[in-house]
């Protein structure tokens, strides 16, 4: 007579409480294996929550360029709108367009009693924020009403609004560069222009406006926002033919931020992946170890295994109860896994070093996946061994 799942179950608690060694060794391997793969997962969200942090302070993907005559007998060429039409059409990969006209000679901005040195001050178009990804916190940024009307508006960013202002809202306040008086409309996120350089002030204008103030000491370039930072280096490579074949005779010097934050990215990249390949393999060496636990736990019990086959089990239901064993061992390792490495994650990014950090369930869901793979299924095959013994060899322990 079969045995009934409530006999089954409460057999599988017998037999684990039985031998408590095999059954811890069992969970240890388990718990090593689970704990790696969830370590793992821990400091890819961690690494990657970092980069995109990083990221986020920076300017979105872009490229720029120069153009010059290599005899240095013709001025550059002056691109309009034609020519980023056309640009933006020609080469594939190219999000969008904005300009940038950067006033030299402004430097210090002036605010009652307060001085701002080393400012930079640039004017821009209407779709600086599309290609540049940085957002207003606080006022609008311009309207085409302010290019039109060649309004004297100005934004400035955090940085340059918290030397000036000083915790007070900057808002319609007019501030001076040099003897022309501008009013604030809006203030800006700061991001870093430059990795390797902390963000300053920035004050942008109209472009039209900057222009017209400049009094020719301004130059003007092009922000080309890349779609896809992987693709750069094509996008690099087409403005290059592109500007080279529509203006022949000048150089081209293409530059931005794409290639660092695209360097950023694989280094993060490359970590994940031996990160995972160190996962995987304490998966492995857990699963080894867990399948020759259970081969010695299926020799070990062979008389055992005979005696409920003689007095009615089937081959699935002796089958079935190794497997329980492992689940339930699974379960428990796993479990203990999670919680452990969640704990000293939590600990690390605390008390050691500041990272964000926070329980992610999906990660859990992988990592005890991973348990019950990494149990149940280094144990199938001994498992499945036990159905090919013959029963009289098996009650003579053979």
């Amino acid at each position: 007579m079969g045995l009934s799942p409530t006999d089954l179950l409460l057999t599988t608690f017998r037999d684990l409480g039985g031998n408590w060694v095999r059954s811890g060794l069992t969970t240890l391997g388990i718990f090593m294996g689970v704990a790696a793969v969830n370590a793992t997962l821990n400091i890819d969200a961690i690494t990657t929550a970092q980069l995109q942090n990083q990221l986020a302070q920076r300017d979105k993907p872009h490229l720029g360029f120069w153009m010059f005559d290599p005899s240095w007998t013709k001025p550059r060429p002056e691109l309009g709108e034609e020519d980023f039409v056309a640009l933006q059409q020609a080469v594939d990969g190219i999000a969008g367009i904005s300009q940038e006209t950067r006033v030299g000679w402004m430097s210090q901005i002036r605010f009652q009693g307060q001085v701002a040195d080393q400012v930079d001050v640039q004017g821009v178009s209407l779709n600086f924020q599309e290609t540049t990804g940085r957002n207003i916190v606080e006022g609008r940024f311009f309207q085409t009403s302010d290019f039109d009307q060649y309004y004297p508006v100005a934004i400035v960013n955090t940085v340059l609004a918290d030397q000036l202002f000083q915790g007070s809202s900057p808002l319609n306040q007019g501030i001076f560069l040099g003897t022309t008086r501008m009013t604030v409309i809006g203030v800006m996120e700061t991001k870093q222009n430059d990795a390797d350089r902390d963000p300053t002030g920035e004050v942008w204008l109209t472009e039209n406006y900057a222009s017209a103030i400049s009094g020719g000491w301004d130059w003007g370039r092009p922000q080309i926002a890349i779609q896809d930072l992987e693709d750069y280096e094509a996008v690099e490579a087409g403005i290059e033919t592109f500007l080279r074949q529509r203006y022949p005779g000048f150089e081209v010097r293409v530059w931005g931020n794409a290639e660092d934050l695209y360097q950023q990215e694989q280094q993060q990249r490359t970590s994940t992946r031996i990160l995972q390949g160190v996962g995987l393999l304490s998966l492995v060496i857990g699963g080894v170890g867990i399948a020759n636990i259970t081969i010695a736990a299926v020799m070990e019990r062979t008389r055992e295994i005979g005696l409920r086959r003689a007095i009615g089990a089937t081959d699935w239901e002796v089958m079935i109860q190794f497997i329980a064993e492992a689940a339930l061992l699974s379960l428990i390792g796993g479990t203990a896994a999670i919680a452990t490495i969640h704990g000293l994650t939590k600990v690390a990014t605390t008390q050691v070093f500041e990272a964000p950090y926070s329980f992610r369930v999906q990660d859990a869901a992988i990592s005890m996946g991973a348990a019950f793979v990494v149990g149940v299924g280094a144990s199938f095959f001994p498992a499945l061994r036990i159905t090919q013994i013959d029963v009289v060899q098996a009650l003579r322990g053979e």
